[in-house]
C-alpha cells in the first residue's frame, strides 16, 4: 500500500523555513549578515567621522600656539654654513654635475671594442685627481676583473686610446684566489680633460 501525505498545516513562513533544505538556509542567513556587517561598519566609520570633527577645531588651536613657538626656536637654532660647509656643499653639487652621460659613453666604447672582454665592478669618484679651475674630481677609480692579464692589458690599451680619457693608469692588480676561475682583478685610475656639459 502507498503512502498518503497529508498536510493540513497552513502554509506560513515556519512552514516554509521547516520544508527548505540545510543549504538553502545557508544560502539565505549569509547575505543577511552580510549585510548587517557593512552595516555596522558604515555605523562605526560614521562615528569615528563625527569625532574627528568634534576634536579638529581644538587641534587647530593647539596648532596655532605652537606655530610661533616653533618658527622662534627655528630662526635661533638656524645658522649661516661656514666655510668649510660651503665648500664641501659645492664640491657635492660639483660632483653631481659630472659628465656621466659621456664618460658612460666613453666606457661603453671602450667596453664594447672587439677582444675586450672586462667586467666592470666598481666605479668611484677619484678625490686624489682635481681640477683647481672647476674646484671638482675630474677623476675616476674603476675596479675590474679579467680572465687574464693580456686581457686587462688590452683594456688598459683601449682606455688610453679613448679620445674622452687624459689619463689611464693601472693602480694594482692581484688573482683573486678565492675563485675557482682565478680572475684577474685590477684598478685603474681615469682621467679626463674637459669639465663636461
Amino acid at each position: 500500500m502507498n503512502r498518503l501525505e497529508l498536510d493540513f498545516a497552513p502554509r506560513s513562513a515556519r512552514y516554509w523555513w521547516a520544508r527548505a533544505g540545510v543549504v538553502l538556509r545557508v544560502a539565505l542567513l549569509v547575505p543577511a549578515l552580510v549585510l548587517a556587517a557593512g552595516l555596522w561598519w558604515a555605523m562605526a566609520l560614521h562615528t569615528e567621522r563625527l569625532q574627528l570633527q568634534a576634536a579638529m577645531p581644538r587641534a587647530q588651536a593647539l596648532a596655532a600656539q605652537a606655530l610661533p613657538e616653533r618658527t622662534a626656536q627655528s630662526t635661533k637654532g638656524a645658522q649661516a654654513p661656514d666655510a668649510a660647509q660651503t665648500q664641501a656643499m659645492n664640491q657635492a653639487l660639483l660632483a653631481l654635475n659630472r659628465p656621466w652621460s659621456a664618460l658612460w659613453d666613453a666606457l661603453e666604447r671602450v667596453s664594447n671594442a672587439p677582444g675586450v672582454q672586462v667586467a666592470i665592478l666598481e666605479m668611484r669618484p677619484d678625490a686624489a685627481v682635481v681640477d683647481p679651475s672647476v674646484g671638482a674630481t675630474q677623476g675616476l677609480r674603476l675596479l675590474a676583473e679579467s680572465k687574464s692579464s693580456a686581457q686587462m692589458l688590452g683594456f688598459m690599451r683601449q682606455l688610453r686610446a679613448e679620445p674622452f680619457f687624459e689619463s689611464a693608469v693601472l693602480i694594482s692588480h692581484q688573482v683573486n684566489a678565492q675563485d675557482p676561475n682565478q680572475p684577474l682583478r685590477f684598478e685603474v685610475t681615469l682621467r679626463w680633460a674637459q669639465a663636461g656639459p
